[in-house]
């Protein structure tokens, strides 16, 4: 929990939001609290639906940013440690060839590259301030080659081939993370139709065909008494199941797409909110289409 917390925290700083993680999360379950409560006064069922994706937004966000984040310094690495190999080529010192990068147009790269160079000014060794980079940046990429860097600094090795043969292995990675997410990218629209469209249309319709068969039982006359009340009983109970096994269904898809087209389950966070809200509004959308078609007599 507390490794969960102090990489939460870390997804925080990155987007310059100096609260602490616990602090953010407690709010922002008072804050979907607050909302769901209002809304579960005119449908419960809604007031849950408002909860769980004010909740999700309020801790997916940061994460989203995060990850946006990553993304950018990934894109630009492979560039900048051209640029520092190419500086070291010309006979500067890895700290020179380290501002240089810094003072290139590298996005957040830079403001990264630029935090080492201020832990180095305030007495740091350029193990420990390539080493607080590699915390910040949660990139494997970023943390192999700070690693093959510390090796060569340490051992005195031809950085500056080194620099260039990890550039040209990262921008072919990076172009592989592309690929993947392009060639997954049919497989994504067919389990986010399926899981937020398809799956809850069919639910909505299950739903109101119950409601149907017992109102014709009821006004035929076949079911009276105990049998009205139990039949009832019943299809209350479906509809909770239904309810509930949209809400859950909609979170192994958004679970499955996460992985799919990031490799990681947390970047659910940032597909769960937009899925459930499209899957209950099929949901409801086929429950009132077939109870108009059925001419009111749900």
């Amino acid at each position: 929990m507390s490794k969960l917390l102090d990489q939460y925290q870390i997804y925080l700083y990155s987007q310059k939001i100096k609260v602490p993680a616990l602090y953010w999360i407690l709010a922002f379950i008072i804050i979907s609290l607050i909302f769901g409560l209002l809304v579960g006064l005119l449908s419960i069922k809604f007031g849950i639906l408002v909860f769980a994706v004010i909740l999700d937004l309020g801790i997916g966000i940061p994460i989203f940013l995060y990850d946006k984040h990553i993304n950018l310094i990934e894109k630009y690495w492979p560039s900048a440690l051209r640029l520092i190999a190419d500086t070291m080529k010309s006979g500067s010192s890895f700290d020179y060839a380290l501002r240089e990068a810094s003072a290139a147009d590298f996005g957040p790269l830079s403001i990264e590259f630029n935090e080492v160079l201020r832990r180095l000014e305030m007495g740091d060794t350029t193990q420990d301030a390539l080493s607080h980079l590699s915390l910040r940046v949660d990139s494997r990429i970023v943390r192999r080659t700070i690693t093959l860097i510390k090796e060569c600094l340490r051992t005195g090795a031809q950085l500056s081939e080194v620099l260039n043969e990890i550039a040209n292995d990262t921008k072919y990675q990076f172009r592989i993370k592309r690929e993947r997410i392009t060639k997954t990218m049919l497989q994504v629209i067919f389990i986010f139709a399926a899981g937020a469209v398809i799956a809850p249309f069919i639910f909505g319709l299950t739903s109101i065909i119950t409601k149907f068969l017992i109102s014709v039982a009821v006004s035929s006359g076949i079911a009276t008494g105990d049998a009205i009340i139990a039949a009832e009983s019943s299809q209350n109970a479906i509809s909770l199941l239904l309810d509930i096994y949209v809400a859950l269904e909609v979170l192994a898809a958004a679970a499955i797409v996460s992985l799919m087209r990031d490799g990681k389950v947390t970047n659910m966070f940032i597909f769960f909110p937009a899925m459930i809200s499209v899957a209950y509004t099929i949901y409801s959308i086929s429950q009132l289409i077939l109870t108009s078609l059925l001419g009111g007599m749900v």
